[in-house]
């Protein structure tokens, strides 16, 4: 039926991948749990599987490849209306800042054939990115770093991305990575952050069924445009614009703050 056609992996646009993530025991006990994090502000995901999130993937390699997959999907429906929507004309060295297999990046490069691209993930995710890379046609025009984005990220690139990546983190967290981005950053570059802006006011709004989501699983928030405003800020980087899409996504664009000095 037209309902199920998204749940088949040949579909377009398929959000097979992420219905099973969405569907499994793992994930949904932790909803259940919600409770929790209403009371104390804390990941309901530790509270049930005694490991937070991302350690937890670590730790289960089966579950963490349907995680990343559901991510992949995430990135097909969003990749076409960032690639319409924001102008990558200019930008010779993209890095793709957590950017799991590659999806987005590999859209970016294919609509921008003189770029080159950094693919910066963990080693486990970033070994298993190479499949994708080649599928797409981009796999020589892409340099995979494996690391840790609360440690330091790869320097002087033009612009560094990050999709679905600073809504995981409380401010705390998101400024750290933010500020390793602004050391590794050169003076020019930018700093694209594609996530889903809340809107003011009190109406219904899928970032707010993303928000439950971000509080009972990684601890972290779906953020407004003056939240990220002052986040950035934070991190030593000014907004310059806020870019939207044929979707829920936006494309925040920052710079380096000029010091008044």
């Amino acid at each position: 039926t037209p309902y199920s056609e998204p749940l088949r992996k040949d579909a377009p646009n398929s959000m097979r991948n992420g219905a099973i993530f969405m569907g499994e025991e793992w994930h949904w006990r932790v909803w259940g749990d919600m409770l929790h994090s209403v009371q104390t502000g804390k990941p309901a995901w530790g509270h049930v599987h005694g490991a937070e999130v991302f350690d937890y993937f670590a730790e289960n390699p089966r579950q963490a490849e349907i995680f990343n997959k559901a991510m992949t999907d995430m990135s097909v429906v969003t990749a076409p209306v960032v690639v319409e929507a924001y102008d990558f004309s200019g930008i010779r060295t993209l890095t793709d800042i957590a950017g799991g297999h590659g999806y987005l990046l590999a859209q970016v490069l294919k609509a921008n054939p003189n770029m080159k691209g950094i693919l910066f993930d963990v080693q486990p995710v970033i070994a298993g990115a190479l499949a994708l890379l080649e599928a797409e046609g981009v796999a020589e025009r892409v340099e995979k770093v494996s690391g840790d984005f609360f440690s330091s990220v790869p320097k002087d690139a033009d612009a560094y991305m990050m999709k679905h990546i600073i809504h995981d983190w409380d401010d705390e967290r998101a400024t750290k990575i933010l500020r390793n981005i602004n050391t590794a950053m050169s003076p020019d570059a930018k700093v694209l952050i594609v996530e889903v802006i809340v809107p003011e006011g009190n109406q219904p709004h899928y970032s707010k069924a993303l928000d439950l989501e971000m509080l009972v699983s990684p601890g972290g928030v779906e953020r407004t445009a003056t939240e990220y405003r002052e986040l950035l800020a934070a991190a030593g980087l000014r907004l310059t614009r806020i870019v939207p899409t044929k979707s829920p996504f936006s494309v925040i664009e920052a710079v380096r703050e000029r010091s008044s000095n």
